[in-house]
């Protein structure tokens, strides 16, 4: 059922996205929002200022761009201190600022890849760095690989079990692996890839819901890195990653566990109803020609997938979602076929940015159960 609330936040254009952030910048975010960007590491105070100084649309890239490089100054003054733990944090928080630089460059295609491409270079250097490290890895599948960045919690330890996290169309693997630390808390490994059609690869291969044996080719890398444990391989998707985190464990029963957090469910009834942007996002990552996306997304649908799945499933909704109906997370709570939990989050909006440290408690906690870890 779509609400009248997610109808009216679907009515906005981008065009009138343009002309409220020229009038009155794209300071209009609302706190909750903001969130986002300040659990991907970017400090209150400069999300505040980058939001103010973002006039219209193509402001909004130009002021990120402002951000991520005096992020790189501060980086390179800590470097010069010898505070290289801060250092590398700034790193970090540039390459994420390039990151959301281009998620309003729907119609410059070269642009928006070449500031996710700064984003990855910037977070491959700094990513040895982190605390624990982050391992760039590239996961062989089909005739190509997935790029990913593995950390675990104790480099003398393991194996141990891990978390794959699938992003959504507009996350990537920098983003996500944000994520990391409750789950390194309680002694899971946590894999963030870049699904077909987003980051590294969405200049190179599209997102199609047949893509299944993604599954097959995770538990593989597992059996062949002796820090993991294949055995105990969970998958946690966002949005559009949590249909394909289903997706995946349904065909492949080898995977331990599922969370899925704000997924499309049954999306083409109101997928026509979705604001331009988050169509145009799909699109991207499907590369869906004219005429082709409305067919596609009916592939993505879950309603003969759900009652097949067998594995442990954790479905996390968001009351306040205006990109996935609430009512979704509901729908494939009653439709999943095995062990299944709701934590429903009345509050949280579309990924659950406003309330992270509690969904990702909530997940941890659920894959501690399931793993015995």
């Amino acid at each position: 059922m779509i609400t009248p609330h997610f109808w009216i936040a679907n009515r906005i254009t981008p065009r009138t996205m343009d002309l409220a952030f020229r009038v009155a910048s794209a300071g209009i975010i609302s706190p909750v929002s903001r969130l986002r960007f300040i659990y991907g590491g970017i400090g209150a105070r400069q999300v505040d200022a980058t939001l103010r100084r973002a006039r219209g649309l193509r402001g909004w890239s130009l002021s990120w761009v402002r951000t991520a490089r005096q992020y790189l100054s501060a980086a390179r003054a800590a470097h010069t201190r010898g505070e290289h733990a801060e250092a590398t944090r700034c790193e970090a928080s540039a390459a994420l600022c390039y990151h959301y630089a281009q998620v309003f460059e729907l119609d410059n295609l070269d642009r928006r890849n070449y500031l996710y491409r700064r984003a990855a270079d910037l977070f491959r250097r700094a990513a040895p760095r982190l605390d624990p490290p982050a391992l760039r890895v590239d996961i062989p599948w089909r005739d190509t690989s997935l790029p990913g960045y593995l950390r675990v919690p104790d480099r003398d330890g393991g194996p141990y079990p891990v978390v794959v996290l699938l992003n959504g169309a507009s996350t990537v693997k920098e983003e996500t692996g944000h994520w990391s630390d409750p789950f390194l808390r309680r002694n899971f490994a946590t894999l963030a890839i870049d699904t077909p059609g987003s980051g590294e690869l969405r200049e190179h291969v599209s997102g199609h819901p047949d893509q299944v044996d993604i599954g097959e080719a995770l538990i593989r890398f597992a059996e062949e890195h002796n820090k993991l444990d294949p055995r105990r391989v969970a998958l946690l998707g966002a949005s559009l990653g949590g249909a394909v985190a289903v997706r995946l464990a349904q065909a492949t029963p080898d995977i331990l566990a599922v969370v899925a957090l704000t997924p499309p469910f049954h999306p083409s009834p109101y997928f026509r109803h979705l604001n331009a942007v988050v169509r145009q996002e799909i699109a991207l990552v499907t590369g869906a020609r004219d005429g082709e996306l409305d067919a596609i997304v009916e592939k993505m649908s879950l309603l003969d997938i759900a009652p097949r799945l067998r594995a442990p499933l954790l479905v996390v909704g968001a009351g306040r979602d205006l990109v996935v109906p609430p009512q979704e997370a509901w729908n494939l709570y009653r439709a999943a076929g095995g062990p299944k939990h709701l934590h429903f989050i009345r509050q949280a909006n579309h990924v659950g940015f406003s309330h992270l440290p509690q969904w990702t408690a909530a997940a941890a906690d659920f894959l501690s159960s399931v793993a015995g870890a």
